[in-house]
């Protein structure tokens, strides 16, 4: 894989997480709500971090 692909993964993995974790942390520190269709969007990040990671 060229090098430039790294960087496209790398970039939307730092993304994907970094959305994550602030939605965690607002809900833990702030007690922001986390609706059906927010922790929905946050699995459907986590399967695409792990798709990403096996291909």
């Amino acid at each position: 894989m060229r090098s430039g692909r790294h960087i496209g993964v790398a970039y939307g993995l730092w993304t994907a997480i970094g959305i994550v974790l602030v939605a965690v942390m607002a809900r833990t520190i702030w007690k922001d709500p986390l609706t059906r269709r927010m922790l929905a969007g946050i699995g459907l990040i986590i399967i695409g971090v792990v798709l990403i990671e096996v291909a």
